[in-house]
C-alpha cells in the first residue's frame, strides 16, 4: 500500500512539473512563430517574392551559392508558395546559415552600405515607428533555413571541406 502511494505521489509530482513546464515553454515559441509569421506577411506585402526566390534548385550553381538543396515538397506546402516569379536578388531559402540578424537589418535598411552593388532598394521605413514590421521580417527571415539534421550537417560539412 506504502508503495503505490509512493508511485501515485512521484507520478502526480512529475505530472504537475510536466504540465507547468509545457505551459510555460510554449508561450515563448509561440510568439517567437506569431513574429515569423507576421514577419512572412510583410515578406509578401512588401513584394519580396518578385526578387528572391526560396527555392534552392538542385541543378546548376545554385548549391554552391545558396546552399542545401530545397525540397519541392517542402516549397510546395507553404500558402501561398514563396518559391519566386524570378531571381533578381540572392535565393532566400537559406538566408538563415548565410547572413546574421544584424547583416539583414543593415541591408534592409540600406543595402549598399553592406553590399556596394546592391540593386534592391532601401526599406527603412519597416523599422521606423515601433520599427515591429522590420523586426517580424528579421523573425522570418532568421528562420529561413532547413531543419538540420547529423546526415545534412555532414554533407555540408563534407561540401565545405571539398570547396577548400
Amino acid at each position: 500500500m506504502r508503495r503505490d502511494l509512493t508511485l501515485w505521489l512521484a507520478v502526480l509530482v512529475s505530472s504537475t512539473v510536466a504540465v507547468g513546464l509545457t505551459t510555460r515553454l510554449p508561450q515563448e515559441a509561440l510568439q517567437s512563430v506569431d513574429l515569423a509569421n507576421h514577419g512572412r506577411a510583410v515578406y509578401i506585402a512588401e513584394g519580396c517574392v518578385h526578387c528572391h526566390s526560396q527555392y534552392v534548385r538542385p541543378v546548376g550553381p545554385d548549391r554552391e551559392s545558396w546552399g542545401p538543396v530545397t525540397l519541392p515538397e517542402v516549397a510546395l506546402a507553404q500558402r501561398p508558395v514563396l518559391i519566386g516569379n524570378r531571381r533578381q536578388g540572392p535565393d532566400l531559402a537559406n538566408v538563415a546559415l548565410r547572413r546574421s540578424m544584424d547583416w539583414n537589418r543593415r541591408h534592409l535598411i540600406d543595402p549598399r552600405s553592406v553590399s556596394p552593388a546592391s540593386r534592391m532598394p532601401a526599406y527603412p521605413h519597416l523599422f521606423s515607428g515601433d520599427g515591429s514590421r522590420g523586426e517580424a521580417l528579421l523573425a522570418y527571415l532568421n528562420q529561413l533555413k532547413p531543419a538540420l539534421n547529423e546526415a545534412t550537417e555532414a554533407v555540408i560539412e563534407a561540401e565545405k571541406n571539398f570547396a577548400e
